[in-house]
């Protein structure tokens, strides 16, 4: 119980502190995303005013995370802290064409999770149901999923974060290099589902057996 209140007192700190001091104004922007840049000095100040609520954050999660260091990073994601990254040599931006999946085995689940379906459709989806024990109906809507491919000095491999919640501040090198490749959507990979029994223009419904 005590637990909870502290996280619910943290969580209500963080919110006041982003309602004041996010989106930071002294540091670079790329346009239309919650992604901030600058030198170490910039983003050390920065950090600074965060620094306390994430050492409140590390002494309520570390005994759950065993001996992990615990940064802003690592941090659970609905805390809604910015996430830090030091010593940024480049990033890139990339857009994946992604699904989102669910699986259902009833009509009236499916329905309340992805819109209503025409009765043919419903009839389709119902005699596959009907068709095996283990049948099955999986649902897949397509969206463009970003994603930050973050490079650090000295270290060979990089960090692939996702960053539109929290919002990402870089501590940059002097050579640093944004690669953006939002205006290139990389291929999704090959769907091994084809022939919807349903779909209401968002929701493609798939049948499937166990």
């Amino acid at each position: 119980m005590q637990d909870a209140i502290a996280v619910q007192s943290l969580k209500s700190d963080i919110a006041l502190l982003r309602q004041n001091i996010w989106p930071p104004v002294d540091l670079a922007n790329v346009e239309g995303l919650p992604i901030y840049y600058g030198n170490k000095a910039q983003v050390d100040e920065f950090y600074k005013q965060w620094l306390g609520l994430i050492e409140r954050a590390q002494d309520l999660y570390q005994p759950f995370m065993q001996d992990e260091v615990l940064d802003a990073v690592h941090l659970p994601s609905h805390l809604n802290f910015p996430l830090f990254y030091f010593h940024v040599d480049r990033i890139r931006i990339n857009k994946t064409r992604a699904k989102e999946s669910k699986t259902f085995r009833g009509i009236a689940s499916l329905q309340e999770k992805c819109g209503q379906f025409e009765p043919e459709q419903v009839a389709k989806m119902a005699a596959w149901l009907n068709s095996d024990d283990t049948a099955a109906l999986v649902a897949h809507r397509e969206f463009i999923d970003l994603r930050v491919y973050v490079f650090q000095h000295g270290q060979s491999e990089y960090t692939r974060t996702r960053f539109y919640v929290n919002g990402l501040v870089l501590s940059t090198e002097q050579d640093f290099k944004l690669i953006d490749a939002r205006d290139k959507p990389r291929k999704q990979r090959n769907d091994s589902y084809s022939d919807p029994l349903a779909d209401n223009g968002t929701w493609k419904i798939f049948g499937k057996y166990k």
